[in-house]
């Protein structure tokens, strides 16, 4: 009985492909937004929390704005003075301290000009900052010796891919029409961002920009063993001595990772939302069709009841073409969503980004839910149109034309 509806219902749906479709299309959607954020949160988490151990659990970061809004210092112009945060060393249990300001700056190399963004600091802390880091060191050279060298360490793409010719140890490269020499080349790190920067120190980055003297930011390296908790909140009692930057943040790397989790939470919650959206749209959508189908089908309904199908037989017949309405959008939305997710990822591998999407990362049990899921949406949207279907009466259905 069964295998005859299932016939019965693959024979309606390819009697009407459009409107089946188009009703599917509907389900397709919702799906594929849940499983592409679904797919992408691990490998965004998983990256995040690879770029946060690069440095270790050994460090703070000092900003200008609020914890809740990391950016604000990209845009408000905020800086402390650097002396503020070098005065940070004489609390217990930190280590050092590197102040850093970053710029846009024009790169020019053999008369090929580009624009990298320049980091800048004092290089004693950038070279111990570096030095005690996994996974970053120079592959090539040294470090400046001293701030006053005019010495420049490039990342692993800007001396590698930029330009036509590869970037060497003792090379002259202008920034902003000066003049700087090459001491060394930092391996690869896998972060395309990170891997098309260059360095120079504080001193050089304001004079190239003409910026007001100060840092933007500062990494603050605590001492091993000490309680990386307490000495935050003593930096933020120091700092509030200071009156130049009236707002400022101080970010462990526990914290970083809870933001990070926070704001990923927040950007799912928004695609799950949109997501359930489009399937109550694809619910209705089911209905309607099943409604139209019942409508023009009421005569072989009449002819089904007049040689002895029942009520329950007719229900079963138009729940299980809903609800295969359901499966078949199910399934392609997570087709789809599968396919979109490996895209982006391998975006973002392009880019510099590894690690955003992985197969072996998918939760299939996750996965074969949704697909029950949408089946029983499907089930459940059909439910009305179908009973109407079923309580029709044989004599008044085989006069309908």
């Amino acid at each position: 009985m069964i295998k005859d509806f299932f016939i019965l219902t693959m024979k309606a749906l390819r009697h009407r492909p459009v409107r089946s479709w188009l009703t599917v299309i509907g389900v397709v959607i919702g799906v594929m937004l849940v499983v592409t954020i679904l797919s992408l949160g691990s490998g965004i988490k998983g990256m995040v929390s690879k770029m946060l151990q690069m440095f270790g659990s050994d460090y703070a970061i000092v900003f200008p704005g609020k914890e809740t809004n990391p950016f604000a210092s990209m845009v408000g112009g905020e800086r402390f003075r650097e002396s503020d945060l070098l005065n940070l060393e004489k609390i217990l249990g930190v280590d050092y301290v590197v102040p850093m300001d970053v710029a846009t700056v024009n790169i020019e190399f053999q008369g090929e000009k580009q624009t990298v963004m320049a980091h800048g600091g004092p290089w004693s802390g950038i070279k111990g900052l570096f030095e005690s880091s996994k996974g970053i060191k120079l592959e090539k050279g040294s470090w400046p010796s001293n701030d006053d060298s005019g010495g420049v360490v490039v990342g692993y793409l800007v001396a590698n891919k930029m330009f036509k010719s590869d970037i060497g140890i003792g090379d002259d490269i202008i920034l902003k029409a000066k003049r700087m020499k090459v001491s060394g080349i930092i391996s690869k790190i896998g972060v395309q961002e990170d891997d098309n920067s260059l360095y120079v120190s504080l001193k050089d980055l304001h004079m190239l920009t003409n910026s007001k003297p100060g840092a933007i930011s500062a990494m603050v390296k605590i001492l091993p063993g000490a309680d990386i908790n307490l000495i935050s909140k003593q930096i933020k009692s120091e700092l509030s001595n200071q009156s130049v930057v009236r707002d400022f943040a101080v970010l462990t790397p526990e914290k970083i990772d809870r933001l990070t989790g926070n704001i990923l939470s927040i950007i799912e919650l928004v695609f799950m939302a949109i997501g359930l959206i489009s399937l109550v749209v694809g619910a209705v959508g089911i209905m309607n069709s099943t409604y139209t189908s019942v409508l023009e089908r009421t005569k072989q309904i009449g002819i089904m009841k007049a040689i002895g199908a029942s009520d329950e037989a007719i229900l079963s017949l138009f729940l299980i073409e809903s609800g295969m309405i359901g499966l078949v959008g199910g399934f392609f939305g997570i087709l789809l969503g599968i396919v979109f997710a490996f895209l982006i990822g391998l975006a973002a591998s392009y880019l510099g980004f590894s690690g955003l999407f992985s197969f072996a990362s998918l939760d299939y049990f996750g996965l074969f839910a949704i697909l029950v899921f949408t089946f029983v949406v499907g089930i459940v949207s059909g439910y009305l149109p179908a009973r109407r279907g079923a309580k029709l009466d044989p004599a008044e259905s085989l006069r309908y034309e």
